[in-house]
């Protein structure tokens, strides 16, 4: 079993925050959250499938320059890209106004981070997971809470099917080679809107000194 902990950093700051207060006073976060899975799911095809359809119609019919017809397909992306930014936004002040309410005086927007989360990954031959745990105090009561959770964070093992365990040179015997892997690797997938950061980590022993090394590999796909 492995246990690595440390200091990560405070949630960052988006750009309709200082809006979220009246945004959920006016419209509730139910329909936040609904107006964030419509613009960040359903509206960016519907727009780029209309903008190639419309261009489509006017040069067959009207005859309309090939500069028009591409200047309607590009805004029609140009406005699905806008429409995913703003589902984000949307989620943003959901997750936000459920962060930031009170659980002792119940208030809402009166919570805020006063220091950084601890993370904590735990890894075995089987398992493996991401906790972050985040503290939070109330500006109005003073009251002070610990939450816990994944935030989103997708973990499983890699290396699905037959394990082949990779070998390399050990770093303490100097043995070429001689460190196998002896466990399937850790993923970890941090997702976006527009792309997802994956973290692989092998780990590896000596068969020779014992000596235990890992290997970590970060991409976006």
């Amino acid at each position: 079993m492995h246990i690595v902990t440390y200091r990560g950093e405070y949630k960052s700051d988006f750009f309709l925050k200082r809006m979220a207060p009246s945004l959920v006073s006016n419209f509730g976060e139910e329909k936040i959250s609904a107006s964030a899975e419509l613009f960040s799911y359903m509206f960016p095809p519907l727009l780029v499938m209309f903008s190639f359809l419309f261009s489509g119609f006017l040069s067959s019919n009207l005859g309309v320059p090939l500069w028009v017809d591409t200047f309607i397909v590009v805004f029609g992306i140009a406005l699905g890209v806008l429409a995913v930014a703003l589902g984000e936004q949307f989620s943003r002040v959901a997750d936000y106004h459920r962060d930031t309410r009170c659980g002792e005086c119940c208030e809402p927007f009166a919570c805020e981070e006063f220091e950084k989360p601890d993370v904590k990954e735990l890894s075995t031959p089987h398992s493996y997971s991401v906790k972050i745990t985040r503290y939070w105090k109330c500006k109005n009561c003073g009251h002070e809470e610990a939450r816990t959770g994944s935030e989103g964070i997708v973990t499983c093992k890699g290396d699905p099917g037959v394990f082949t365990p990779r070998k390399i040179s050990c770093r303490a015997c100097g043995k070429n080679a001689a460190c196998e892997e002896f466990k399937r690797p850790d993923v970890k997938e941090i997702k976006k809107k527009f792309w997802a950061g994956v973290t692989t980590t092998r780990y590896y022993r000596c068969k020779y000194c014992g000596h235990e090394d890992f290997e970590v590999k970060k991409q976006r796909i």
